[in-house]
């Protein structure tokens, strides 16, 4: 199999919608024979929320798609800041023999390298800029948008659009770990990331999500592909959807109940007093959006909160963080394919660049391994426990989903 033929996407598919179609169906106009390779996020996403739908379960939706193989990007890697999101994934794809990587945009093409460059080359006029305004009270994002403004003018507007951001983040990684990798941007069409609308065919998962919750099942289901929206009804059916986030709440609050700042201390993400805000919140608050909203400052921004409630509850210590951060993935784990994805899985398993496992005693005697396994399954046992149906036996009875 040509390297050249296989393109790598990260993705969430929160669920699957048309736009995420759209890019699939872009990239076969242009690469009619590649084969396409999903780094798909885990149990809980980028901004530290638990998945409407299971891992596998997305992966599925991906594959009866267009996609040819979606592998899992863990919870250490995938709850987690732009960077280490983008680093590990686009570790991943490599692995997976990826050569290109694709990628949705607002806009802001044209200045992606360039940023990307001024991002990992970290010049002494950037860090002067970045170190101002932090000292204002910025978060690092926003420093880091406010800094690359001052040296290439365009940079903080494209930096402020989420979908841009991440961009930014995949071609900074690339650069970083020296991979040869095309970028393929996509032009991202319809509702914006955030828009919980559904007023037109190309919606956005935020907005699926929204309609789910209000109970309007019909419209979300109509605004995806068929295909995604038939495995979204069974699940939907089967009281396997993530719709509300009360039980979250409950554990993030009896979790925090008996935590001091010193054992707060401990965990990824708590740094400069938020141990102090964490406590005095938890007992003005009624809801985990009230919490969030309590907690949240310009240094801590929401995404960054939720981020750290979800590294509390899985019991991730800073070392740990630190070393995930560090190594990266250990494994591979196929969650869906078709039959040019098994092609692909054949080639990679012989490669032997990163094992391919799929349930723990793969693993061996690899240490790391097994301890990034293991989070992986406290992940999907803390999202299983916010079903109203839990199947306790789910994720490791699971077997990846083979499309003829």
């Amino acid at each position: 199999m040509e390297k050249e033929k296989i393109i790598g996407i990260t993705a969430e598919y929160n669920p699957f919608h048309k736009g995420h179609l759209y890019q699939i169906e872009t990239l076969r106009r242009r690469f009619p024979e590649a084969v396409i390779v999903a780094a798909l996020s885990g149990s809980f996403l980028q901004r530290g929320v638990p998945a409407l739908l299971d891992v596998w379960t997305r992966a599925e939706m991906a594959v009866r798609c267009g996609v040819d193989l979606v592998v899992e990007l863990p919870p250490p890697f995938c709850c987690h800041n732009a960077g280490v999101f983008a680093n590990a994934s686009v570790s991943l794809l490599k692995a997976c023999g990826t050569c290109s990587l694709s990628f949705g945009m607002e806009d802001g093409e044209e200045l992606l390298r360039s940023i990307s460059h001024i991002l990992v080359q970290e010049a002494p006029p950037f860090k002067a800029f970045l170190q101002e305004f932090l000292k204002k009270g910025f978060s690092y994002a926003q420093a880091r948008a406010e800094a690359c403004e001052k040296l290439l003018p365009g940079s903080k507007e494209l930096l402020e659009k989420p979908n841009n951001t991440l961009a930014v983040a995949y071609a900074e990684s690339a650069l970083k770990q020296d991979a040869d990798l095309e970028l393929l941007p996509v032009k991202r069409i319809g509702a914006g990331y955030r828009d919980e609308t559904t007023a037109n065919e190309l919606s956005s998962a935020a907005g699926i999500r929204a309609a789910l919750s209000c109970g309007d099942r019909k419209t979300a289901l109509s605004v995806m592909p068929e295909a995604s929206a038939a495995v979204l009804k069974s699940q939907l059916d089967r009281g396997r959807a993530l719709l509300v986030d009360t039980t979250l709440w409950h554990a993030v609050r009896t979790t925090l109940l008996r935590e001091t700042p010193a054992s707060l201390n401990d965990y990824a993400g708590v740094s400069e007093g938020i141990e102090h805000r964490l406590l005095e919140a938890v007992f003005a608050s009624a809801s985990l959006d009230e919490f969030v909203a309590r907690v949240s400052t310009k240094r801590y921004p929401r995404s960054r909160v939720q981020r750290l409630l979800i590294w509390i509850l899985l019991n991730l210590k800073k070392e740990d963080d630190a070393e995930f951060q560090r190594r990266g993935p250990a494994y591979i784990r196929p969650l869906a394919m078709t039959p040019r994805g098994r092609e692909l899985l054949k080639t990679v398993r012989a490669s032997g660049v990163l094992p391919v496992v799929n349930k723990p005693a793969g693993l061996g005697n690899d240490e790391y391994a097994r301890r990034t396994f293991q989070l992986t399954l406290r992940a999907a046992s803390l999202r299983e426990s916010l079903l109203p149906r839990p199947d306790w036996k789910h994720e490791l009875a699971a077997a990846p989903f083979l499309m003829d």
